[in-house]
């Protein structure tokens, strides 16, 4: 099967891709999050894996072990979030003398602050079956199996409500922020999850 979504997305086979991005999507996320412990920043790095794949997607059909490669990739990721946000640098001096110094901003945790703020009021505004799928993903952390079973919905609904409620709440936050996203080249499922680690980790 991996086989024939590879061929497919070099093909430029969009459903392939989402088939591929589906399968994975999960158990990379929880991969990412076992590594840095941040569920947003391992569904935004889970996602720029995908979007460089897609970008290369003519190259897809030289991977030979695909499974191996996006493991690696996201776990590479991970280091290198790690080490580009950690609060803390060392520094050596040319006299061999080290320093500490922390990198924390508080103009950068007020603008994070505030963006909470803008989607908490996203998420208010939301129809009632959006919002409940949306919290009980992306809040509680729950499956898309677990919420369609708690809600006696399908999967696919829940996966819909999902990205209608992330849809709703860009434009929401685009429309209060001023701030504008570009990913209408993506296919729709990337779309979505692109759009969530847009909003929680920008």
């Amino acid at each position: 099967m991996l086989q024939h979504w590879q061929q497919q997305v070099a093909l430029g086979n969009e459903e392939a891709f989402n088939a591929l991005f589906r399968h994975f999507y999960l158990n990379l996320v929880n991969f990412a999050v076992d590594i840095i412990k941040v569920r947003p920043a391992a569904e935004e790095i889970v996602s720029d894996v995908f979007v460089k794949l897609w970008q290369k997607r003519q190259e897809i059909g030289q991977i030979e072990k695909l499974r191996v490669f996006l493991f690696v990739a996201v776990k590479n990721q991970c280091y290198n979030y790690r080490r580009d946000n950690s609060m803390w640098n060392v520094t050596v001096s040319t006299d061999n003398v080290a320093s500490l110094s922390c990198n924390y901003d508080p103009e950068s945790e007020l603008a994070y602050r505030e963006l909470q703020f803008l989607l908490h009021k996203a998420v208010e505004q939301l129809p009632d079956q959006c919002k409940q799928v949306f919290k009980m993903v992306k809040e509680d952390g729950l499956k898309f199996k677990e919420v369609a079973e708690i809600l006696q919905i399908s999967p696919r609904t829940v996966e819909t409500q999902l990205y209608r409620a992330l849809k709703k709440i860009r434009k929401v936050i685009e429309e209060q922020s001023g701030q504008r996203q570009t990913s209408s080249d993506l296919p729709k499922t990337l779309l979505g999850v692109a759009v969530s680690a847009w909003i929680f980790c920008s």
